[in-house]
């Protein structure tokens, strides 16, 4: 019994293997796919709207708030930014009242890829990067007015410009993106139009780790 026993108490006594060291800079860290969750406090935007008047159309450029969001991407081998999603859900939109003589607004708004972008992709160092990429985004949304909501449908918008810059380190990897549109991106009845859509996105991975 003895000299089975001195085997299995060193065996208990062998110190537990050590966990593999984790990524060190933020190109590591991406070279596996990795989602960044939308700060929304941080991101802002804006979107023109313009109204049919007895006068004419009239431009007013309105403030966009984002409630949350993800980024998911990854860098392949060749140091290229992957983005395989990007889903941003807005807070409601309000409708000059004068366009239909009643409170009005779009709600349920969501825009998402239509389609993972080509990123042409520049680092710095293995922290720090730029990729610049033409994406489409699919609009899902709904109108109210007077308290009545109707669905308007999913719809591509025009490409527009993306600019990703990536920050941080392997533990915490930070990225803003900054989405331009200009022209006319939605009308309604000739009544009211949507165009020059600005939004500067920022998201960390910092509420994953």
């Amino acid at each position: 019994m003895r000299s089975l026993a001195l085997p299995l108490l060193v065996a208990c006594a062998s110190p537990a293997p050590e966990a593999p060291p984790g990524p060190t800079t933020v190109r590591a860290r991406l070279a596996q796919p990795t989602r960044l969750l939308v700060d929304a406090a941080a991101s802002t935007g804006s979107i023109t709207a313009s109204r049919n008047t007895s006068s004419g159309w009239q431009d007013g450029s309105m403030a966009l708030a984002i409630d949350d969001g993800e980024l998911d991407a990854m860098v392949d081998a060749t140091g290229q930014l992957q983005i395989s999603q990007l889903a941003l859900n807005l807070a409601p939109i309000d409708i000059p009242e004068d366009v239909f003589g009643k409170p009005a607004q779009l709600q349920d708004v969501r825009v998402t890829l239509a389609a993972p972008p080509r990123a042409t992709t520049a680092w710095t160092d293995a922290d720090d990067a730029t990729a610049n990429a033409t994406v489409g985004l699919d609009l899902d949304w709904s109108i109210a007015v007077d308290g009545s909501s109707s669905p308007l449908g999913e719809q591509t918008l025009s490409p527009i410009t993306a600019i990703v810059s990536l920050t941080g380190t392997g533990d915490a990897v930070d990225a803003t993106i900054v989405l331009a549109g200009t022209g006319q991106l939605w009308s309604w009845a000739d009544l009211i139009s949507l165009s020059q859509l600005q939004l500067a996105v920022v998201a960390s991975t910092d509420s994953q780790l």
